[in-house]
């Protein structure tokens, strides 16, 4: 298994799915990730996202 791989399954099923619409496209819209990502509201697809970002920067730190 490679690091990726290793990094991906070590978080949450939503995260995962929000990791992979923020690379496609980082300047997404809270409503629009809210939609992709099957969220329920802007807020929660905002919480997600930060969730996201923060898995991201320890994965280039290397956490």
């Amino acid at each position: 298994m490679n690091t990726s791989e290793q990094k991906s399954t070590s978080t949450h099923k939503t995260t995962d799915k929000i990791i992979q619409i923020l690379k496609k496209n980082p300047n997404i819209s809270d409503a629009e990730l809210a939609e992709q990502a099957g969220l329920k509201s802007e807020a929660a697809a905002r919480g997600w996202r930060t969730v996201a970002e923060d898995t991201m920067k320890g994965w280039k730190w290397g956490y």
